[in-house]
């Protein structure tokens, strides 16, 4: 299975669970997950995301980098992008941070309002 095909799919289960989808129409949650994938689904950077949550005004991405440096050269997800995507699209409560996790679980950049 490819990259793309594990964060897509990585994707949608963390939308599902996120959400409470129990049925019936979309979460919130999941409808953001599926137009983040259909605006960003073919930049160079989408492929580094492994899943997303989105909790208490917050948007953690999680990606399959390693350090920050790792962020930084190998063109991993733009923050300030994400939260601006976030806002138009009045997730939730609204998203305040974006935070970008690595693969270990440790942050490597993040941005708010």
């Amino acid at each position: 299975m490819s990259r793309k095909a594990i964060a897509v799919a990585g994707l949608s289960a963390i939308a599902i669970a996120a959400g409470g989808c129990g049925g019936g129409s979309e979460s919130e949650v999941e409808k953001f997950a599926s137009s983040f994938e259909e605006r960003f689904g073919e930049t160079s950077w989408y492929g580094r995301i492994t899943g997303m949550e989105v909790a208490d005004g917050r948007l953690r991405i999680r990606t399959d980098l390693d350090s920050a440096s790792d962020w930084e050269t190998a063109g991993g997800p733009h923050c300030g992008v994400a939260l601006r995507f976030a806002f138009d699209h009045e997730v939730g409560d609204g998203i305040d941070v974006v935070i970008i996790v690595g693969s270990d679980g440790s942050e490597l950049g993040g941005c708010g309002w």
